[in-house]
């Protein structure tokens, strides 16, 4: 049995091995397959050569033909400007990454079990950082000049800043202090911020004035502990001061809409339950001088009687836009507490409990202020993490 586990082992082991890149190659996943097939050539060889025999043809065909495809891809990118695509060094410098790629994979088969393969690679690049240079320092002025015509609209157009700021920070990625990108991104980042204020929360009838203002330091509060929502936007509060050389972009109101305090229920339901086993519930005649047991289920009537409390907490949140008066975007948040006891009572012959006890009732509800306190402060959290939410984009 041991000797039969080793042989299996061994044989898993050996099926893996043998993998040359050849489904790889069948499908056009070229790359894959030199990759896989440098691999195989790298390990022992197995008790009858044919991975590696089939590696050494799969590693040189794989590799000319995803060289020629990357080739020609960058050919096509490099071409010609194309107004549907205006980073296209973008990709060109990916083409390169891969093509290095390639190249380190397949030289990586060839010291092993593959004389015959630095020949024909010597016929290629080894390298390719001399391409990938040029490529990113003509990456980063195409994104220098997309963020150049962004940030001349800057001051009238937000969404322009915004555009400015990141192209301005793509550029100095592909190539650390290009030119003066850092100075503008920072130039820029004050016209892209969203500048959102909000008000304290509107009067209501539904709770006191006293309730209402504490909800509101509440919401606040949660506000002032979160971070920002976005490196473009700003939430202010009533009592923080607003750049004035910069716009507010939107005001957000907030209104307690509704408020049931205490709602609450009584219901009950019954159902017919019956003893397990029989019982002994009278006698019967069978001739003159012969009586014998009646056997039946005992039975009783079980009602479960249940009591419901409900409370619940809404709030309207809108935005609007400061220059238009129009509603950006609006929802309710609301809070809701359900408190339950159920208990029974039981009619009839007690045996038909089976020896179970019956349920009893919570004696101690939630009080009206328990419940408000509960909702008043989950509903502060949740105004702050919808807000960061609704903003978290932007």
């Amino acid at each position: 049995m041991f000797r039969l586990i080793v042989f299996i082992c061994l044989l898993a082991g050996w099926l893996s091995a043998c993998s040359s890149g050849q489904t790889a190659f069948r499908e056009g996943n070229y790359d894959l397959a030199v990759q896989r097939a440098a691999f195989r050539l790298q390990q022992a060889k197995g008790p009858f050569k044919r991975g590696h025999r089939l590696a050494h043809i799969i590693i040189r065909e794989a590799f000319v033909r995803a060289y020629n495809q990357h080739q020609a891809a960058i050919r096509q990118l490099s071409a010609r400007p194309d107004p549907a695509n205006p980073f296209r060094w973008e990709p060109v410098f990916q083409r390169y990454t891969q093509l290095q790629l390639l190249t380190d994979n397949a030289r990586s088969g060839s010291p092993h079990q593959c004389d015959s393969c630095a020949a024909w690679l010597a016929t290629y690049p080894a390298s390719y950082a001399t391409q990938q240079h040029e490529v990113r320092q003509l990456a980063a002025e195409d994104r220098y000049q997309a963020a150049e015509d962004a940030f001349a609209e800057r001051i009238r157009d937000r969404l322009a800043a915004k555009e400015a700021y990141l192209n301005y920070n793509k550029a100095t990625d592909w190539v650390p202090g290009y030119r003066d990108s850092r100075d503008k991104s920072a130039q820029a980042l004050p016209f892209a911020i969203l500048r959102v204020v909000v008000d304290p929360i509107g009067p209501t009838r539904e709770i006191d004035s006293d309730d209402n203002r504490e909800l509101e330091q509440l919401i606040f509060r949660n506000i002032e502990r979160n971070p920002t929502p976005s490196t473009f936007v700003r939430l202010y509060l009533p009592q923080q001061a607003v750049d004035t050389d910069f716009n507010v972009h939107q005001v957000v109101q907030m209104k307690v809409t509704d408020y049931s305090p205490f709602n609450e229920t009584l219901s009950s339901s019954s159902t017919k339950v019956y003893s397990n086993q029989t019982y002994k519930v009278g006698e019967k005649k069978i001739n003159d001088s012969t009586k014998v047991a009646i056997m039946e289920k005992v039975s009783g009537t079980l009602t479960t009687h249940r009591r419901e409390i409900k409370a619940g907490l809404d709030l309207r949140m809108r935005a609007l836009n400061t220059f238009t008066d129009k509603v950006v975007w609006e929802e309710t948040v609301w809070e809701t507490r359900t408190w339950v006891t159920e208990w029974e009572t039981f009619s009839g012959d007690d045996r038909a409990l089976n020896g179970n006890s019956l349920k009893t009732a919570d004696l101690h509800p939630p009080s009206r202020w328990q419940l408000y306190s509960s909702m008043r402060d989950e509903l502060a959290d949740d105004v702050a993490r919808r807000l960061r939410s609704r903003y978290a984009k932007d």
